[in-house]
């Protein structure tokens, strides 16, 4: 099972997942622009016809959009996975996206496990939204623990962005992953010197915002050193462009790795328009 980032940022977000059998799933697929991600597709010789689904996190802009996922949805006949209790912020999103699912091309999910092909995919709620002071379109925004079962064999991808805090339901469905890929979004004092408004930096900095460097890396040493060696490789995502950088996100996790003995995981960190490093497990 192989896990690469096309591009990750609030200019937009997708990554893919795929199998030696040809399962291949988009988690979120917005903003980047329809070239950019057949593009990147291409370059792996994957093709939008041969994608199996999107996994949508939740549905602000940069994730679910009708300029980007609609079209790639309805072009080419693939699945939009949305949580149930998102559905209704997907319609706010978009009128176009009642006529995808009248074309049967939106799938519900709760929070229980379903496959896709050869993969079992896990959603679970993370914290994520304005609370409603801008007449927030975020529906419920998840996590997913993507697995490829094969007799004992489990191998497993632990996936989310964006999300204020991680939360112990959070924090326990990544335990044991084989990779995780988490949010690593901003300097704490980059954010606090940035000059944005300040109700914009206190929603960044709470806990429905997004996951500081400082707490993805307390969470990746928690999940590392609990989960017993089973994590191989970690991926940072939808780092700020305004308030951070790459360099301030590895030292910052790496830092907290250390603590705990787990400072041998390598790291990588996903661009806005670049493709990430190629995680294989």
């Amino acid at each position: 099972m192989k896990l690469v980032n096309l591009g990750s940022g609030s200019g937009g977000n997708c990554s893919l997942i795929e199998t030696e059998r040809g399962t291949r799933l988009l988690i979120d697929a917005a903003r980047l622009g329809i070239n950019h991600i057949t593009d990147r597709l291409s370059e792996r010789g994957v093709s939008l016809d041969y994608v199996s689904g999107v996994l949508a996190t939740h549905m602000h802009g940069d994730h679910v959009d009708a300029g980007v996922t609609y079209p790639i949805c309805r072009r080419h006949g693939i699945p939009l996975y949305v949580h149930a209790e998102s559905f209704e912020d997907l319609l706010r999103r978009s009128k176009k996206f009642g006529e995808l699912d009248r074309a049967g091309l939106v799938r519900k999910f709760d929070d229980s496990p379903f496959a896709i092909g050869e993969l079992t995919v896990a959603p679970f709620a993370v914290p994520h939204g304005s609370g409603g002071w801008n007449r927030d379109i975020v529906g419920r925004p998840v996590g997913f623990r993507i697995s490829h079962i094969e007799g004992a064999s489990r191998k497993s991808f632990a996936f989310a962005t964006d999300l204020g805090e991680v939360t112990p339901e959070a924090e326990e469905a990544m335990l044991g992953a084989d990779a995780l890929a988490i949010e690593c979004n901003h300097d704490v004092r980059s954010e606090l010197d940035s000059g944005r408004p300040r109700f914009l930096v206190d929603w960044v900095l709470g806990g429905r915002g997004h996951l500081s460097n400082e707490q993805c890396g307390r969470t990746a040493a928690r999940v590392a050193s609990r989960s017993r060696g089973s994590v191989k490789h970690i991926l940072l995502l939808h780092l700020s462009e305004d308030c951070n950088t790459p360099k301030l996100a590895l030292d910052a996790v790496r830092d907290s790795l250390r603590l705990v003995g787990e400072d041998h995981i390598p790291i990588d960190v996903a661009a806005q328009r670049e493709p990430s490093a190629e995680i294989i497990i």
